[in-house]
């Protein structure tokens, strides 16, 4: 059976969507990579944007955390 593992999937974006949106590899929509993938993604483009490393950094981490407690919630 095909899981959305995105944390935006609760309000109907699909991994395919978000990835596409983002320029993701397709071979990532329907597995926990999509996360990582992102949260990888957002972190550069707040680097690029001038956002200093620390703060990027802190930003990752609360989304990691955000993965994690969303995973454990929908119990994978």
């Amino acid at each position: 059976m095909y899981k959305n593992y995105n944390v935006m999937s609760a309000q109907g974006m699909t991994d395919a969507e978000l990835l596409k949106a983002n320029g993701g590899p397709e071979k990532f929509a329907g597995t926990p990579k999509v996360n990582t993938f992102m949260v990888n993604k957002v972190y550069q483009d707040n680097l690029k944007a001038g956002m200093s490393s620390s703060e990027a950094n802190v930003r990752r981490i609360e989304a990691q955390k955000l993965v994690k407690a969303t995973k454990e919630w929908r119990g994978y």
